[in-house]
């Protein structure tokens, strides 16, 4: 071995794209030394990472250029709180949207692209769906359910349930919304409306006692809203019901 000699090697701290590297074809048979340059090296991988964030009612999902895969999150519309028209009446809270996560693929999602996106309701309304491609439908992010009420009562611990929260199918992860807070009655003068449930993005409305009648509003993205309560015979209305969304991270090919 006294002929055999032991190369330096340099460190290319300062890479460009045009920059060769050293491949080995057939490494198992007889190698051969090719060049690879590193911007060819690098269309095999991700070079980029670019996001879209889909509110609108209804749209097709158009990709960014050279999108290899995506994540998509989709979370279905709270449902609004329930709302009383009764004296020494509560309401419950309006169910969160349910969340779906799932990662795909270009070919999965071309040519089925279109969206639906729950939007906000007011209060004593159910929350809309979230649905991502339309033919066939991928995912399905549900949205909260209404509440029920105490009814006109003066008894001790008589309570209006909350709404279930959104349903989640078609993800690699399927979460449902939290269910709203139950309504209760807690003296013969003293009544309480339940909290909206919480979703994946958004918290649910407040709570209310019998003096603040109104319940809050859900907030972005897809929490329910609080119920109503009352100590006379007047209508209050729950809070709102948040919008849902579409939020998708995009991984673009070299």
């Amino acid at each position: 071995m006294a002929d055999a000699k032991i190369t330096a090697l340099t460190a290319l701290t300062a890479p460009t794209t045009d920059d060769l590297l050293a491949a080995v074809d057939d490494p198992l048979g007889t190698p051969v030394t090719k060049s690879l340059s590193i911007a060819n090296l690098l269309t095999l991988f991700f070079s980029n990472v670019a996001v879209q964030t889909l509110t609108a009612a209804s749209g097709t999902y158009t990709p960014t250029t050279a999108m290899k895969k995506c994540l998509v999150i989709a979370v279905g519309g709270g449902a609004g709180g329930k709302s009383v028209t009764l004296a020494s009446e509560a309401g419950g809270g309006g169910g969160a949207g349910g969340t779906v996560i799932r990662l795909f693929t270009a070919a999965e999602i071309t040519g089925h692209a279109g969206y639906a996106v729950g939007q906000a309701v007011a209060g004593n309304v159910a929350g809309n769906n979230t649905t991502f491609s339309s033919s066939p439908t991928l995912l399905t992010a549900g949205g909260g359910s209404l509440g029920t009420t105490t009814g006109n009562t003066t008894t001790v611990g008589i309570q209006g349930s909350g709404g279930a929260g959104g349903t989640a199918t078609g993800g690699d992860i399927n979460m449902p919304g939290q269910r709203g807070g139950n309504a209760i009655m807690f003296s013969s003068t003293a009544c309480y409306g339940g909290a909206g449930g919480r979703s994946f993005f958004g918290t649910g409305g407040s709570d209310c006692a019998q003096s603040a009648s109104v319940g809050g509003d859900g907030q972005l993205y897809g929490g329910g809203g609080g119920g109503a309560a009352e100590s006379t015979a007047a209508t209050k209305v729950g809070g709102a019901g948040a919008a849902g969304v579409i939020y998708i991270l995009e991984f673009i090919g070299g």
